[in-house]
């Protein structure tokens, strides 16, 4: 593209001011005579800029119509370096922004996700120069063993930096299982009612077989071995006795709904209100079971405080349905299902398997449905005696 100034020249001999350019070398590339001694020139930007020294060193009226190219780009830039300069602080203050990190988030991942202390995490990256606002030149290699030297309970660290966040991911470690110690003699206890499925004595003699039934509290597996024929000495009892129980939970609702719905009377009121007296013009009818639209139509406008208030009242029913009966049944018994899961995570129970489900359906009355779930479980019920005085 060719980098052009339009201009228009006036005068009384436009054509002398034309050779007087030529002789200063400006190239023309295109001149166009018009009327009342004028033309129109397009010329290189430096050849205008000479050209309108020329005019203005004689008095000659010189306008430039339009630029295009590098020239129109440069006098814009002119004409806007505010914006210019406005982009430029824009561009350095996003740099600066981009240039730090603003959130860190900690999550915890992990079997053990829910030991984890966001407290200490906190605190170890604070230690160590870690908060929203400090600048992006992190090595999250070096920060993570950092944070898994300075963090007790950690089997793993990550930090990664996404923008202008820093994601730290952290594993607590698994917590130790129970130590047995086989010089401190004890028994194992059953931590509920149910029956017992299947025994595995480690240490000890057991008390029970599958298919016996037990209670809560009942001795499972003694903390006894047989030296001798005759003599006996007490251990630390080791091993699971597995227990089939139950949880039931349930859930209510109705064979039939409620609707409201309009009869079709109504009636209407109206009164003359204003703020020294109401004048009831028309009185209406009550009902027993209604609803009230309140109309307000001012009759003295901005200068008497006057109007008319309308009620009108319309009855209403209610009109009793049969609600449907499968899928009533179907929302009971996800409700009654929850309601034993609930109940099963209250007993504090950790580790268990859900061999069976079912539900049943009692009617309570002739509009009234009761949905009852039962989760039958097998878990390990045996404890010792500190944790069955503990709940379990």
């Amino acid at each position: 593209m060719r980098h052009e100034v339009r201009m228009r020249i006036r005068g009384l001999m436009p054509e002398k001011l034309i050779e007087r350019a030529r002789e200063l070398n400006v190239r023309f590339l295109s001149i166009e005579p018009g009327s009342d001694h004028e033309i129109t020139v397009e010329v290189s930007a430096p050849d205008a800029e000479k050209l309108s020294a020329l005019c203005a060193r004689f008095s000659i009226p010189c306008e430039v119509l339009s630029r295009r190219g590098k020239s129109a780009l440069s006098a814009a830039i002119r004409r806007r370096w505010t914006l210019l300069i406005g982009v430029i602080v824009m561009i350095a203050a996003c740099q600066a922004l981009l240039g730090r990190v603003w959130r860190v988030d900690v999550r915890f991942i992990g079997d053990s996700a829910a030991l984890g202390d966001p407290v200490a995490i906190g605190e170890a990256l604070r230690e160590m120069g870690v908060y929203p606002g400090m600048a992006r030149d992190i090595d999250p290699r070096r920060l993570s063993e950092e944070l898994l030297s300075r963090c007790e309970g950690l089997s793993y660290a990550g930090a990664r930096l996404q923008g202008v966040r820093l994601s730290i991911e952290a594993a607590p470690e698994a917590a130790s299982p129970e130590v047995y110690d086989v010089r401190v003699p004890r028994d194992l206890y059953a931590d509920r009612s149910g029956i017992v499925v299947s025994v595995n004595a480690e240490a000890g003699q057991p008390c029970v077989k599958p298919g016996d039934t037990v209670r809560r509290g009942q001795l499972l597996i003694r903390g006894e071995e047989q030296r001798t024929k005759e003599e006996t000495r007490a251990i630390a009892a080791l091993g699971e006795v597995v227990l089939r129980t139950w949880f039931e939970g349930s859930a209510m609702g109705r064979t039939a709904v409620e609707r409201w719905e309009d009869t079709g009377r109504a009636s209407t009121a109206a009164t003359l209100r204003t703020p020294w007296l109401e004048i009831p013009i028309t009185g209406g009818t009550s009902y027993e079971h209604q609803t009230e639209q309140v109309d307000e139509l001012p009759i003295g406008g901005l200068y008497a405080p006057v109007s008319i208030e309308r009620v009108t009242r319309r009855q209403r029913r209610v009109r009793r349905e049969a609600a449907d009966r499968d899928a009533l049944i179907r929302s009971l018994s996800a409700l009654a299902v929850a309601d034993a899961r609930a109940r099963l995570s209250s007993e504090g129970i950790v580790k268990y398997d859900i061999t069976r489900c079912w539900t049943r359906v009692n009617e309570l009355s002739t509009d009234a449905l009761k949905v009852s779930a039962v989760l039958e479980i097998t878990t390990n019920t045996a404890v010792t005696t500190e944790a069955l005085r503990q709940g379990g």
